[in-house]
């Protein structure tokens, strides 16, 4: 492997036949125009993110409104299973048909997704159009980290990444806000058609701006033939979504539970042979995930996981258990975003100026990353379990320091612990990518982003996912036992109707009785913190190994 250093570019400069051309399409790409092209890519990238958060805070609503909270799981895990199926396809579509056309690809799926989306009927017709927005988000997550890496060296991607995510947590932290705002004034459905004209400017600027010369871009005229677009892993990326989406199913619903295992695990055979014997250039080259790479792709896997559970989880909790309205709760959203951006650019900036290795530098970060993470998650693990539910909204709010359901201590601990999960997962972020320039070849670091970026995706879905699984899971049997199995007054409607409509909760109940079901709830919630808790303390071991492998090589 060649050595590489902080000014090293990201793409290859080949020396053999073809290298002058690539030469000169390289220093044409660096000498592009960068704010209009970033300019393309941020704003897309923006929306995405403001998209993301907007769904965590109203999605308990939405559900509420349709009479399905018990299928609100659904309505986070759609749009990110296609965003993880989806992603490194666009990776490859954007070497086989240039990069332009890729992002313009995203950003129609993304257009036409919340089209839909506004017209939905039900919580199925919802979930189906966020999956078609998650086609186009995770093409212009892709498309725009590849994009930058056209046209920057590796010493400007710490920075340039860091300026990246300040951009995507500035989205994260205005969707939870003018979700809760929106919804409880226009109404959810305006949320997302405003999106669409922003989108739509995003995709013009991109067909003026992002003018990328790639040599192994095939001429225009063999694009879109057969041969070529042969290329991409499509039956890899639904085999492997069939997988995750298998998991899901499995862990969220009553269907046979047998039947749905044999099929789970023979969509995970049939990837495998895929991605092994049949696909002629794979969305997963496994011979590629060893070393630092491989246990740095499983932290981040671990990191994504815990980051996605907590935007979910937390909403909700602070919905139910301490009655803040939607818009109250968007509050709380802001300062976790914050650090998303914040963390993002203190890492690029550290990184890019230290003198002390850049590659040890890295991997400090990232064991430093989801250190935090884990802090973060333990000080939010005690304080659900210790602060008493809220029985009414004025005792929610009420302003006073005592460590209590009714003071704002507790308030401040809970947002400290959220800033302290999202600026350890910015820090692991940044960190990761700029490894790889370290520990993969430079002609296999196109194709590793993309990776980075998958794995990413997984621990999104995987965190987003099977932490409202787990609760789900955990509320059901627990309400079970104690409305029907403890001779209690409660009877079989009121048990299914506080299933469907967590609505309810409130406006049938009070006092005692209340209490008693919220401390239900309660225990449901610490219950899906445990998979979090596990992970990152798996993450914090494998980013000790990882620093130990570096210092074993030099």
């Amino acid at each position: 492997m060649n050595a590489l250093d902080e000014t090293t570019n990201l793409l290859p400069i080949p020396e053999e036949e073809g290298g002058d051309l690539e030469l000169e399409y390289h220093k044409h790409n660096l000498s592009l125009p960068k704010l209009p092209i970033l300019t393309s890519l941020w704003l897309g990238s923006f929306v995405s993110s403001l998209d993301g958060t907007i769904v965590a805070n109203i999605m308990n609503r939405v559900a509420e409104e349709f009479s399905e909270s018990d299928k609100k799981q659904w309505i986070a895990t759609s749009f990110l299973l296609t965003n993880t199926a989806f992603q490194p396809l666009y990776g490859k579509l954007s070497d086989v048909t240039g990069r332009k056309f890729a992002l313009l690809m995203a950003y129609f799926f993304l257009v036409i997704g919340c089209l839909l989306t506004c017209l939905a009927r039900n919580v199925t017709e919802f979930a189906v159009a966020r999956a078609i927005c998650g086609i186009g988000g995770g093409g212009i997550n892709a498309c725009s980290s590849i994009t930058v890496s056209d046209i920057c060296t590796a010493k400007e991607r710490g920075i340039y990444q860091g300026y990246a995510n300040i951009v995507f947590g500035m989205g994260q932290m205005l969707g939870a806000p003018l979700g809760g705002l929106f919804i409880d004034t226009i109404g959810w459905r305006a949320i997302f058609g405003i999106q669409v004209p922003v989108v739509m400017v995003s995709a013009f600027l991109a067909y003026r701006n992002v003018n990328i010369k790639l040599s192994h871009v095939p001429p225009i005229s063999e694009r879109f033939t057969r041969k070529n677009l042969s290329r991409i892993d499509f039956l890899g990326s639904v085999t492997l979504a069939s997988t995750i989406c298998g998991v899901l199913v499995l862990c969220s619903t009553d269907l046979n539970k047998l039947v749905v295992s044999l099929a789970t695990a023979a969509s995970f055979v049939l990837f495998l042979w895929v991605e092994l014997f049949y696909a002629a250039e794979r969305i997963l080259p496994f011979e590629l995930l060893k070393g630092p790479f491989g246990l740095s792709s499983v932290v981040t896997v671990c990191s994504s996981f815990v980051i996605f559970g907590d935007i979910f989880r937390s909403p909700i909790y602070l919905q139910l258990i301490h009655d803040l309205s939607v818009t109250n709760t968007g509050l709380f959203m802001i300062f976790p975003s914050v650090s998303v951006a914040v963390g993002s650019l203190v890492t690029g900036a550290v990184l890019r100026r230290t003198s002390k290795s850049l590659e040890l530098c890295s991997y400090l970060f990232v064991l430093a990353g989801i250190a935090l993470q884990l802090t973060g998650l333990v000080i939010s693990y005690y304080l659900v379990g210790v602060v008493e539910p809220a029985l009414s909204t004025q005792m929610a709010s009420t302003l006073t320091f005592q460590f209590a359901s009714q003071s704002t201590l507790w308030k401040l601990v809970f947002v400290f612990a959220s800033v302290l999960v999202g600026f350890g997962y910015a820090c692991l972020l940044v960190s990761t990518l700029v490894s790889i320039v370290f520990s993969i070849d430079k002609s296999q670091q196109a194709t590793m982003t993309g990776i980075f970026y998958l794995w990413r995706s997984i621990g999104n879905v995987l965190g987003a996912s099977l932490t409202l699984v787990v609760f789900q899971n955990s509320l059901t049997t627990s309400l079970r036992k104690y409305m029907l199995e403890s001779h209690r007054s409660f009877t079989k409607k009121q048990y299914y109707k506080l299933l469907t409509d967590s609505s309810y909760l409130r406006t049938h109940f009070s006092g005692d009785t209340l209490l008693g079901l919220l401390k239900v709830y309660r225990g449901a919630f610490l219950t899906s913190y445990l998979p979090n808790l596990g992970l990152a303390a798996l993450g914090v071991a494998l980013s000790l190994a990882l620093i130990r492998s570096y210092n074993k090589t030099k």
